[in-house]
């Protein structure tokens, strides 16, 4: 018999992969949060989070249930760098032996709250999707990576199987691009999806001046990695000072600065290079630029992005993922084709000689960057989850 009682008040929990901020994914779980009790505040919500820390905190100060439980993954990116397989080194038994317990925790959990809704923030935990499909609980998926493409994560069961999974526990899969959408549904056309945008609230501001002779300053914000396209930038500027044309470029991330000092070195641009460590605040970076990149080989959606967009910067970026979703050539930014340095170094350059076209996509960038705000975002989401008042 279903656990879930959808005649009396909504119960709904939501299940997060992290227990501290830091990326794009669990600040669209505390945004989730934040919509279902603003619009439906009669519902009682629980967030399930794997250890004490910030997310929790953040929880209790916004008066939601917070619990602590296992959330076992079954996509993992540890050892993608090396190469290998760990099913070849070790085999598939002591990996699905760690989802074992933390399905047996999620089913004691829901026969405990009886919730008539289950959400889990990311397809890299499985354990609550399953027992919400052993005891006949609605459950919906929140899509936030490609998985394979962006962060090249392997998974327990192999890629095509696990988004086959994925569609098969829930009763709709949600997207946050009609990128990931697409890429989800090529394997799986029977799944149900919808494209939730996130919230980008951030601060938005006018567009930061050039005066005449300034050097032109490019920011690129994520993590340090070849997906992100830090190399890329790098490439860039230095094929822009070969045709005499010198752009600064900002990298702003965690991760091993050493091999980007290496590679600006050895292309004679180390002097256009900053490089700085992770922040929570990206204002003083957003305000000391011209343009803002977003490089990404495969970026589902890019919320870095939007905010460069926010504080009143054109942005070039890569015409792949779920970039071109956001970023209108000759409105709001310029394109180029993924993993093609001339391409983005001819961008920037058009951007560095033409004054008034970069002025002209900065407001173009603040104006399209409207479309994420947390009303549409809210709306939308109950909407889709049936929780409509």
């Amino acid at each position: 018999m279903p656990v879930a009682d959808d005649s009396r008040v909504p119960r709904v929990v939501v299940v997060s992969n992290v227990s501290n901020f830091g990326g794009g994914g669990v600040v669209g779980f505390r945004d989730m949060l934040l919509a279902l009790r603003k619009k439906r505040p009669d519902a009682d919500l629980v967030a399930v989070i794997p250890q004490r820390g910030e997310v929790a905190r953040r929880c209790v100060d916004d008066g939601i249930e917070a619990k602590i439980g296992w959330t076992p993954w079954w996509g993992f990116g540890k050892w993608s760098r090396f190469r290998i397989d760990p099913h070849a080194l070790i085999g598939w038994l002591p990996y699905a032996a760690i989802l074992v317990p933390g399905i047996v925790q999620a089913l004691i959990l829901f026969i405990r709250l009886r919730p008539t809704m289950v959400l889990t923030n990311t397809m890299t935990i499985p354990a609550h999707a399953i027992a919400a499909k052993i005891l006949g609980i609605p459950h919906h998926w929140i899509v936030r990576e490609f998985g394979r493409d962006d962060h090249q994560l392997w998974f327990l069961l192999g890629y095509r199987r696990t988004v086959r999974a994925v569609g098969r526990l829930s009763e709709s899969v949600i997207c946050n691009s009609r990128a990931v959408e697409q890429a989800m549904r090529a394997i799986d056309p029977t799944m149900r999806t919808r494209v939730l945008y996130p919230v980008v609230d951030s601060e938005m501001t006018e567009p930061p001046k050039r005066r005449a002779g300034e050097r032109m300053r490019a920011v690129l914000v994520g993590y340090f990695s070849e997906a992100k396209g830090q190399q890329l930038a790098i490439e860039a500027i230095s094929i822009a000072r070969k045709a005499c044309v010198d752009i600064e470029l900002t990298l702003v991330g965690t991760g091993s600065r050493q091999p980007l000092r290496s590679l600006a070195h050895r292309l004679g641009v180390d002097d256009l290079l900053t490089i700085s460590g992770p922040t929570r605040d990206l204002r003083p970076y957003w305000a000391a630029a011209h343009v803002g990149l977003m490089c990404s080989q495969s970026e589902a959606f890019g919320r870095v992005t939007v905010e460069a967009m926010r504080a009143g910067l054109p942005v070039c970026g890569t015409d792949s993922g779920g970039t071109p979703e956001i970023i209108e050539p000759g409105v709001a930014g310029l394109l180029s084709p993924a993993g093609d340095a001339h391409a983005l170094a001819i961008n920037l350059m058009t951007l560095e000689s033409d004054e008034d076209l970069r002025r002209r996509l900065a407001q173009g960038a603040l104006r399209t960057s409207q479309r994420f705000q947390r009303d549409r975002h809210d709306e939308e989401l109950v909407a889709m989850l049936g929780l409509s008042l």
